[in-house]
């Protein structure tokens, strides 16, 4: 069992936190960037991002009010949550059949002994 958990429970759980630390950090930041943007609205000062179409490919000027609101996941946010999906079931895919057989391997080892210590 301490095999399970150290060699596949344990990656996991650090695999969910790192990429799980990594999304709140991008959030986090957008939502400096946003606050920043609105209070230069608020001043009177037009504050513009670029942004590249995919489909002409040319530059499009963008206000902050047609930039990027907290409603919906940025870009950066979908490819980090993309990721950690993509690699927590790659791992998890990988590693089960192993786990599973040590598992089994481990809870029949205990019942042999637990049955030669009756006879």
């Amino acid at each position: 069992m301490f095999d399970y958990a150290w060699h596949y429970a344990l990656p996991v759980a650090i695999f969910a936190y790192c990429y799980g630390h990594i999304l709140c950090v991008i959030r986090r930041r957008r939502k400096v960037v946003t606050g920043h943007a609105a209070r230069s609205q608020d001043a009177d000062v037009t504050v513009a991002t670029v942004a590249m179409d995919r489909n002409t490919g040319q530059a499009q000027q963008q206000t902050p009010a047609a930039a990027e609101t907290g409603a919906k996941m940025s870009r950066r946010e979908l490819n980090v949550l993309q990721t950690m999906i993509v690699v927590v079931v790659c791992f998890v895919i990988c590693w089960t059949p192993g786990s599973f057989a040590n598992i089994v391997q481990s809870i029949t080892v205990c019942l042999l002994l637990l049955l030669l210590q009756k006879y």
